[in-house]
């Protein structure tokens, strides 16, 4: 490969000189399940279960080493308790953003019904049909809608991100104080953002403009990379689980 190549790739794709920010999207842990025919209210809101709870640990360990500001996480309690793991390694609080919560794909349900209840078995097995057919949130009545949910959550993470990109300049100062030193250049500062496979899916859609709006099924506690700069973001990894293997913790 050329240099000028080089060059023009790590610019467009944000892996040389530029003064960006690394935001690691992190699914929670694993939650504890309710019944079959328990009603979608149940579902809403479950806590870590201790399969989860190792997760995070896990994910929290994997991130250790990286220099995060800052940690955030959606209010529900799975999303939040995999944050705490993560801030407690830097000894940081964590933020909460509500637009970072999971889709509302049931949020029109009566909260004593299951969807199937709700809509009918028809109904119900031709969303699903449909559902793996487009990849898209709209095939399920009674809930949030697709771009609704997309653009929720992309504004929300552009914005925590806009909070702690680095002063234009830093970047390159930085890299040549290390290599004037023969020092390693610095990696860029980085946050964490404790969320739901739905989101994650959701924001990447959006900022590559993807007609579907789920990608990649994230494991519980996985962690996707996302590099910005003042006017991109690009995925650097997606759905990283050497952590969770290493400790036979793989789930979905």
């Amino acid at each position: 490969m050329s240099s000028f190549l080089g060059r023009t790739l790590g610019a467009a794709l944000l892996t040389r000189g530029t003064d960006c920010l690394d935001v690691f999207l992190i699914r929670h842990g694993q939650q504890t399940r309710p019944g079959p025919d328990a009603p979608e209210a149940a579902s809403y809101d479950p806590p870590l279960s201790d399969t989860g709870r190792a997760q995070a640990e896990a994910a929290a360990d994997a991130l250790a080493a990286h220099p995060i500001t800052a940690v955030y996480a959606s209010q529900l309690a799975r999303a939040h308790d995999t944050a705490a793991a993560i801030a407690a390694r830097h000894r940081l609080g964590v933020g909460v953003d509500e637009r970072l919560a999971e889709v509302g794909i049931f949020q029109q349900v009566p909260a004593h019904l299951s969807f199937e209840q709700a809509v009918g078995a028809q109904a119900a097995a031709e969303a699903a049909e449909t559902m793996v057919r487009t990849r898209k949130w709209d095939a399920l009545p009674l809930g949030e809608g697709s771009q609704a949910f997309r653009t929720r959550v992309h504004t929300a993470i552009w914005e925590l991100a806009s909070r702690h990109l680095p002063e234009p300049g830093t970047a390159a100062q930085a890299r040549a104080a290390a290599e004037q030193n023969g020092e390693p250049v610095p990696h860029p500062q980085a946050i964490a953002i404790a969320c739901h496979g739905g989101v994650i899916n959701a924001f990447l859609a959006e900022e590559y403009g993807l007609e579907a709006d789920f990608l990649f099924r994230p494991a519980h506690a996985g962690i996707t990379r996302v590099r910005f700069a003042a006017d991109r973001a690009v995925m650097l990894t997606g759905n990283e689980l050497g952590h969770l293997e290493d400790r036979d913790l793989l789930t979905f």
